[in-house]
């Protein structure tokens, strides 16, 4: 497989400590994050304090065997796809990485991406999971498209709205067909073609 699924408590270790920098923001853009129950009682402006607090209630909660059930389902469920996935990825000017890493998590946003090939997965309950595929697809698209879209200094919206047509406007709507446009992005089809410039692409 191309991608690669991984967990660790110090990885979730991380992943908490990413968000207590910009939890101030999830707040304040009602931006929708899973947190563990015990983040809130232990945020505070001082992060060394709030360092030494998180180590000690995520040794609590960590279940290992939880990730591993996850990871199993998230695996087999990402292998049907993945052949066909990439093949159709192939036919556009994009550089594929040879190699991807999945850091499967309970916390944080839905999906989130490291260039030039990480993916960070949310798998909190039964609806992370059923849309796990579609996820991993999502940030991987943003990972293949994020240098041309930094010189083209598009903003989020833009880059949403291009991420958006690969589901609509490729063959990965056959295996994606249930796939439900973002609000918040913009699509430019001009833009799109021109971007990953596949034949017979309308100028």
């Amino acid at each position: 497989m191309r991608l690669q699924f991984l967990y660790s408590k110090n990885k979730e270790r991380e992943k908490l400590l990413s968000i207590y920098d910009e939890y101030q923001w999830f707040i304040d853009n009602d931006f929708p994050i899973i947190l563990p129950k015990f983040f809130a009682k232990i945020y505070q402006n001082n992060k060394k304090l709030f360092v030494k607090k998180l180590s000690r209630e995520l040794n609590k909660v960590y279940n290992k065997d939880n990730y591993q059930f996850k990871k199993e389902t998230i695996k087999n469920n990402w292998q049907k796809i993945e052949e066909n996935f990439f093949k159709i990825l192939s036919s556009f000017n994009l550089k594929i990485e040879d190699k991807y890493f999945c850091h499967i998590s309970l916390y944080g946003p839905n999906g989130q991406f490291n260039y030039p090939n990480i993916v960070n997965l949310r798998v909190a309950n039964r609806k992370d999971i059923k849309n796990a595929n579609e996820t991993i697809a999502h940030e991987i698209i943003h990972l293949l498209i994020y240098n041309k879209v930094r010189k083209l200094k598009l903003n989020y919206e833009q880059i949403e709205g291009l991420v958006d047509l690969f589901f609509i406007e490729t063959k990965l709507k056959t295996i994606f067909p249930n796939y439900k446009i973002q609000n918040v992005g913009v699509a430019n089809r001009e833009l799109f073609y021109n971007i990953i410039k596949i034949k017979n692409s309308p100028k």
